[in-house]
């Protein structure tokens, strides 16, 4: 049994962890593989068809380590329903590729992860039209939300 749930990934985190190439930043990417492995760092199968736009080295990476993204189940559907009722305009629905942001706060509300994102939030008190970004939906839902520089701290990784 695992006593930390883990995290959730957003596709935001991932391309920035690109710069990180493997070659030279090897212990990160052991780092991550390990969190995978022990189901501790996950995603939602739309945060690799996010992936997909792009065929680069993440993607083959994404590829390479498929179980870390999961499948809709019936606790994320109600959980998507929910965040779809509660923040209509959190998808663009001009958009030709579902948006994995509901999917990534449905999993993490799911399974109580916490959410690492690079996003930043925008003030919804200042602008209550603005369309929500994942960091204002988390905070609203109670979910915990990170950046990458604090997943990384969390974990006392040093480079």
């Amino acid at each position: 049994m695992r006593l930390f749930p883990g995290y959730c990934m957003d596709t935001s985190a991932l391309i920035d962890l690109k710069p990180y190439f493997p070659e030279t930043f090897s212990s990160l990417w052991k780092n991550i593989k390990n969190l995978i492995s022990q189901g501790q760092l996950a995603a939602p199968s739309e945060v690799f068809e996010e992936l997909k736009v792009k065929d680069d080295d993440l993607l083959k990476w994404a590829k390479a380590h498929k179980q870390m993204f999961k499948n809709l189940d019936q606790k994320q559907m109600q959980q998507m329903q929910r965040i779809l009722r509660d923040f209509p305009n959190f998808v663009d629905p001009s958009k030709t590729i579902p948006e994995a942001d509901p999917f990534i706060v449905a999993l993490a509300l799911s399974e109580g992860y916490t959410v690492v994102t690079s996003e930043k939030p925008v003030d919804l008190n200042a602008n209550p039209n603005a369309r929500p970004r994942i960091p204002d939906v988390c905070e609203r839902l109670e979910v915990r939300c990170v950046s990458l520089r604090e997943f990384f701290n969390e974990q006392k990784w040093q480079f």
